[in-house]
């Protein structure tokens, strides 16, 4: 069966495209702040930068220990607002202590966000028990990081950019499948979970962290950052979720319809969408 056969699935799959090919998240953000990221980086100090670093890898590391952990896997509607509102908060309580709380709240709405992918994963259908799934909810946090012009905005930068995971992905994904046989699995940390999760963690951090440390540069000013902070995570937290949205929604599509055949339509529809924005 074609997805050309079913409207539902083919619309689905356009509103995953419209989600993964949008404005890329720190240009969003610029453009609400109205402040630029060139400018808010020359302020960052190096130390600011260093505090950054380790809370990214420590919010990665946390939202591991989340995965195992995990939400109700009953599949259910996600409580998108209720992360919304959270993370909002943690950010308005980073921004109001600047550069000094960048190493709490960093790791919180990582952590935050990690909850929310999980519950959107869970609501198209994924089993969020499913180390391979907890895994894709880690991934999503290496989408966002193009700073680059529209030119870029082509599917190789979704699709590469899992590529570019896949073989570290598939390593990962059977160490927390050995973890998991084990009762132990409840206690799961980026310790427990193996060198190829680590080096997961590894990969993901540095594309996750130039996003984090642009972030950061423009919600650090202490108290005037505590409305920045908010402003900035709600957006941050809208963009994650709808990239965990378009992503699961095409794997979901992928395990109906198989890989290259979602593949090629995803392309046909981002150029067909491309085409209606130029008329």
């Amino acid at each position: 069966m074609s997805i050309q056969e079913n409207p539902q699935d083919l619309q689905a799959l356009e509103t995953a495209v419209k989600l993964l090919t949008d404005t890329p998240v720190m240009i969003k953000i610029s453009n609400v702040v109205g402040s630029t990221i060139e400018a808010g980086l020359k302020a960052l100090p190096q130390k600011g930068r260093d505090v950054i670093q380790q809370a990214t890898q420590k919010g990665l590391n946390k939202a591991v220990e989340l995965a195992g952990k995990t939400l109700e896997a009953k599949v259910q509607e996600a409580s998108t607002k209720t992360h919304m509102f959270a993370a909002a908060a943690s950010g308005a309580i980073g921004g109001f202590f600047g550069f000094a709380g960048l190493a709490v709240e960093i790791p919180a709405t990582t952590v935050l966000m990690m909850r929310s992918i999980l519950d959107i994963a869970r609501s198209e259908g994924h089993d969020i028990t499913d180390p391979k799934v907890q895994l894709e909810c880690l991934s999503v946090f290496s989408h966002g990081s193009e700073t680059s012009d529209a030119d870029d905005k082509t599917d190789a930068s979704y699709y590469a950019s899992r590529a570019a995971l896949a073989e570290v992905m598939t390593e990962a994904a059977k160490s927390l499948s050995k973890i998991a046989a084990d009762r132990a699995a409840k206690n799961l940390s980026a310790k427990t979970a193996g060198k190829s999760v680590a080096q997961l963690i590894d990969a993901i951090a540095t594309r996750f962290g130039i996003v984090i440390t642009e972030k950061a540069a423009l919600q650090a000013a202490p108290v005037l950052g505590a409305f920045t902070g908010a402003t900035v995570n709600s957006l941050f937290m809208d963009f994650y979720q709808d990239t965990a949205r378009g992503h699961f929604t095409v794997l979901r599509l992928e395990e109906k319809y198989g890989m290259e055949a979602i593949k090629n339509e995803f392309e046909n529809v981002r150029l067909r969408l491309a085409r209606e924005l130029t008329r």
